[in-house]
């Protein structure tokens, strides 16, 4: 016979101690499996207990495993299987996931952990992340979103936390339609589909254009996260140099003449990583070409608002006559990175195609956020914040250009541009003897880092190499950092680089 010792004056209920010491006694062998339990009744009577309560925490050891019963017969005290957790894990589990794995995984994952140690976000405080295009959440309007999120709670409640309109919350695509106008794009909100950010969007243009083999042209450089999400999708990349005044478009001529891309992909606006805003004449030829070509332009415009200095040219979308020309856009580079809400702007046909593929990928994308968003812009908090951000970062580059000036005019083989506008400066040294890895360890240990420029090519050129160095480069960013930060950043390159060129 069990006995049990229950305490009835205890605050632990009586099924939960009658559960734990049965636990116990199976777990220490005492209860060998195969032991035939008391029925409920007998063992309630034993003890002077409702039988509910045993049978109560019979049911909690049927449903973990510890017993087992078939109707109208005892229960078994059964052999289970241990508990995970809180044992030491062998080093290896039974699947051999890097063989398991397809290979276009393979290459994301090496280029994942490529990345995550080339662009460091927690380097402590006592280095200054010149690498990071993360945004100052010290800019962050919180209070402001806080109030639009209760407000549409309130008002929207439980409609806002069901399944969404897989297209994306129609009030925030009109809003985003009526907001492209002022950047001279005429779409109507069905010409919208909302996106989990700019990099949900790319992936879906990749699903909608290209199959395996399929070829596409990118600026070189270009995003550094875009690439490896290219090769996953087994995509051959084509390389179009960036010169001092965008993507060299009479390679890109002889590319179109000898091979037929699915795509090309540029960033005409503040380009990542060199800064380069291209000008009109350069969008008019760009979209002449792709016209002749039947060739579709991807422009992602990851920071069209971002523009402080001076006049920038009209996007190509707002052009595109022949409706040709797939704009993504996102609120990640100048609102809340977190929220992550981008869109794609595009032909009808285009869309409704698009959509299709997020309906069976992601489904949608968070409903709430997106009403949160509406009412921010609808309220005018978006206007506000995007003034501030202009007078902010405004002041922010001009200090950095001023420090670069002031920090590294003094040698001859080291360049950098002067972007109008955005987060980026691409800097670049001549007649470097050290590689990347060197350089990038030198600079942290004058308490600086910046994103090394191999990381944004698809093909990184043989000049490069360790084998023949010539020049490298690297992504200074000052979307983090405020003007003290960026000038002591900046000066402690200076330092890091007097000891390259002695």
């Amino acid at each position: 016979m069990i006995l049990l010792n229950l305490d009835k004056t205890s605050k632990l209920p009586l099924f939960v101690q009658i559960f734990q010491q049965l636990k116990k006694l199976i777990e220490e062998n005492t209860l060998e499996p195969g032991f035939r339990m008391p029925s409920t009744r007998t063992l309630a009577e034993k003890h002077g207990v409702n039988r509910s309560t045993v049978y109560k925490a019979y049911e909690e050891l049927w449903a973990l495993g510890y017993l087992e019963s078939r109707p109208g017969s005892y229960s078994i005290v059964r052999k289970r299987q241990k508990i995970a957790a809180g044992e030491p894990k062998s080093p290896k589990g039974l699947i051999p996931w890097e063989s398991k794995s397809s290979e276009p995984c393979q290459l994301l994952h090496q280029a994942y952990s490529q990345l995550k140690y080339s662009f460091p976000r927690n380097l402590g405080s006592s280095v200054i992340n010149l690498a990071s295009l993360d945004l100052d959440a010290r800019l962050f309007p919180v209070d402001d979103f806080r109030r639009c999120i209760n407000t549409v709670l309130i008002e929207q409640g439980g409609a806002l936390l069901k399944y969404g309109e897989c297209e994306g919350y129609r009030p925030l695509r009109e809003y985003i339609a009526a907001r492209l106008r002022i950047h001279g794009i005429t779409v109507n909100f069905d010409e919208i589909l909302i996106t989990n950010g700019s990099q949900n969007g790319i992936e879906l243009i990749l699903k909608l254009l290209t199959v395996p083999g399929s070829s596409v042209a990118v600026e070189a450089p270009t995003y550094s996260h875009v690439l490896p999400m290219m090769k996953y999708f087994q995509t051959n990349l084509i390389d179009i140099p960036m010169k001092k005044d965008g993507m060299d478009l009479d390679h890109l001529r002889q590319v179109l003449e000898t091979q037929k891309p699915a795509f090309v992909y540029t960033m005409p606006n503040f380009h990542n990583p060199t800064g380069i805003t291209t000008d009109q004449a350069h969008r008019e030829k760009l979209l002449s070409l792709c016209e002749t070509y039947r060739v579709p332009i991807l422009e992602d415009a990851f920071e069209e608002e971002m523009k402080y200095f001076g006049k920038v040219p009209l996007p190509i979308k707002s052009m595109d006559r022949q409706r040709l020309v797939l704009y993504l856009g996102t609120f990640s580079k100048i609102l809340f990175p977190g929220i992550r809400i981008g869109w794609i702007a595009a032909e009808k046909e285009s869309i409704e195609r698009l959509t299709a593929l997020k309906r069976f990928s992601d489904l949608s994308t968070n409903t709430l956020l997106q009403a949160a968003l509406n009412e921010f812009c609808r309220q005018g908090y978006y206007e506000l914040h995007v003034k501030r951000m202009h007078r902010e970062y405004r002041k922010r580059m001009t200090a950095a250009i001023t420090a670069l000036r002031e920090h590294l005019s003094g040698f001859a083989k080291v360049s950098w541009t002067e972007p109008a506008g955005g987060y980026l400066i691409w800097l670049q040294l001549r007649d470097i003897r050290q590689d990347e890895p060197a350089l990038q360890k030198l600079f942290l240990e004058h308490g600086a880092a910046m994103a090394p420029g191999q990381y944004f090519y698809a093909h990184y050129p043989a000049s490069h190499s360790s084998e023949q160095p010539h020049y490298l480069h690297f992504r200074i960013s000052i979307s983090t950092l405020n003007e003290k930060e960026i000038k002591e950043g900046i000066a402690r390159l200076g330092k890091a680089l007097s000891q390259v060129y002695r």
